[in-house]
């Protein structure tokens, strides 16, 4: 009796072995996805030859189109705090001369792990529709 228990058990655990590692490589997988990319800040700034006014209103449509949650703004420094996949980034509009400026995104908890398609998404906004004309709206 005690050594059909014993080889039941032992079945039963060889048979249990390769599960354990499959659900560890499942857990393994699925941590690696849910970890963010890490993001160079090299690539969260760009110059472009604009005024720096339009290239701050060109930031905002493009946070607007890309369906981010505007937190803050200031038009006259140029800043703009916005919620993108649970984080808040700050987006900046710089004037370099009277002809050049630059749009640079940084994390307001300066972590750059985060997903690259986040600057890549705005500064391909402000690409498109680089030579469209700022329109004053009235209510």
């Amino acid at each position: 009796m005690k050594r059909r228990v014993l080889t039941s058990f032992i079945l039963i655990l060889l048979l249990l072995v390769p599960s354990f590692s499959t659900a560890k490589d499942a857990v393994d997988a699925a941590y690696a996805q849910t970890t963010a990319n890490y993001t160079n800040h090299k690539d969260c700034i760009r110059q472009y030859k604009l005024p720096v006014q339009k290239l701050y209103f060109l930031a905002l449509s493009a946070i607007t189109s890309n369906k981010y949650e505007i937190k803050e703004m200031q038009s006259r420094n140029g800043y703009v705090i916005f919620e993108a996949d649970g984080r808040e980034f700050l987006l900046t509009a710089m004037k370099k001369d009277k002809s050049y400026s630059y749009l640079r995104l940084t994390p307001c908890d300066n972590n750059y792990y985060f997903s690259p398609s986040i600057p890549q998404k705005i500064f391909r906004y402000v690409d498109v529709n680089f030579n469209e004309e700022v329109k004053e709206l009235k209510f």
